[in-house]
């Protein structure tokens, strides 16, 4: 049986893509019968520390809190039982090329000459701070860069990924592959018009409102605060935010603010909505893009995104200046116009079904894993 070591900045249920992205891959490990074991940040510190297959270790997550930057610093007993779970794999799976975590993990299976994967999800970052900027351009060029050039096979996330690291190593890795996140197209999909109404009701939403929904962590980058002021501009409309993070909502009458829902009852919030809004900058390509199409639902989201020529050409959502005047538009033609929002669903969902379902990008990582082992 294949043993594969898995390593991220973090696990559900902190909120975020890359954690999304992490546990589809590990359940396909699992699915296909190999042994997979996931070690990650302990956050919330109130969590278990260990289970089976899922291993939680304790570190210093101030960045996160203080400043919205996910960087955490594991401690001696996280680095050690790290070593533990590189020496018992035959391949290491590793998230992302800029945390600690992930450098040791590389560190260490080199050394024990172990093949690795690194799914890169993302490229550089932009934050309102002068001084995040520089400090993350200082730590890709040295950190990031020793990183990607210690890994068998680079798997690209999204094309910007892709496009970032080629740039930052001035070639394309002499072995890698784009591999988009892969969606669960049974458990994400169009509501039946009681499923919405349950949803609605599970949620305390209006019945008869229509719905725009955001789910993301509440940073600078996801445009939370462009969101509100929208949803301001709109009092006719009403706005549901899911996620949390340093830029928490004030109370609003037409906004519903819901923290945390675990993984496995997304679903619902996105069967609750009419119109999905995310206004953020400097993404890859949003897992929760994703899922909100795969639920049928139209996108709207800021113009300038490598991902956002796909949502055009597939006619799946509208691209808008990052301003609140041309977001209130674009919303108002969508929700407006009969049918349009119907249309652009159907369109999302049969995109995701044709590049983005989970079975298809799990076996290409199955193969990959297998391929590697193969020539090790």
């Amino acid at each position: 049986m294949l043993r594969v070591g898995i390593v991220s900045s973090f696990m559900p249920p902190h909120l975020g893509g890359l954690e999304v992205a992490a546990k589809t891959i590990f359940d396909a490990y699992r699915d296909a019968g190999f042994e997979a074991r996931w070690i990650a940040s302990r956050v919330p510190e109130n969590l278990p520390p260990d289970g089976d297959s899922n291993i939680r270790v304790q570190c210093w997550n101030g960045l996160e809190r203080r400043f919205g930057v996910p960087w955490p610093i594991w401690g001696p007993a996280g680095v050690k039982k790290l070593a533990e779970i590189v020496r018992w794999a035959d391949v290491i799976h590793v998230h992302d090329c800029l945390y600690l975590s992930s450098a040791l993990a590389v560190l260490f299976a080199r050394r024990l000459k172990k093949p690795i994967i690194l799914s890169q999800h993302i490229g550089f970052v932009s934050y309102p701070s002068i001084i995040f900027n520089g400090l993350e351009r200082i730590a890709y060029f040295t950190l990031g860069r020793s990183v990607l050039r210690g890994v068998t096979h680079v798997a690209f996330c999204t094309p910007a990924a892709q496009e970032f690291v080629t740039e930052l190593l001035r070639l394309t890795p002499v072995s890698g592959s784009l591999i988009p996140y892969g969606i669960d197209t049974d458990k994400f999909k169009p509501p039946s018009p009681s499923e919405k109404a349950a949803a609605r009701k599970m949620l305390g939403l209006p019945e008869v409102a229509q719905v725009v929904l955001f789910a993301g962590r509440l940073v600078e980058k996801k445009g939370v605060n462009l969101f509100l002021e929208v949803s301001r501009q709109m009092s006719g409309y009403h706005f549901l935010m899911v996620g949390d993070g340093p830029l928490r909502p004030e109370h609003a009458e037409n906004v519903t603010w819901i923290p945390f829902i675990p993984p496995e009852e997304m679903a619902a919030i996105y069967q609750a909505a009419d119109v999905f809004f995310l206004p953020s900058h400097s993404e890859g390509f949003p897992l929760a893009i994703l899922e909100a199409m795969a639920s049928g639902l139209p996108v709207v989201t800021s113009r300038g995104q490598t991902f956002g020529d796909i949502l055009e050409r597939e006619g799946a959502g509208i691209l808008s200046e990052r301003v609140p005047m041309a977001f209130c538009n674009t919303l108002s033609e969508i929700l407006k116009t009969p049918g349009l929002a119907n249309s652009m669903g159907v369109r999302s969902r049969a995109l995701v079904e044709r590049d983005y379902n989970i079975k298809a990008i799990g076996a290409k990582y199955l193969r990959l894993v297998k391929e590697m082992v193969r020539k090790s």
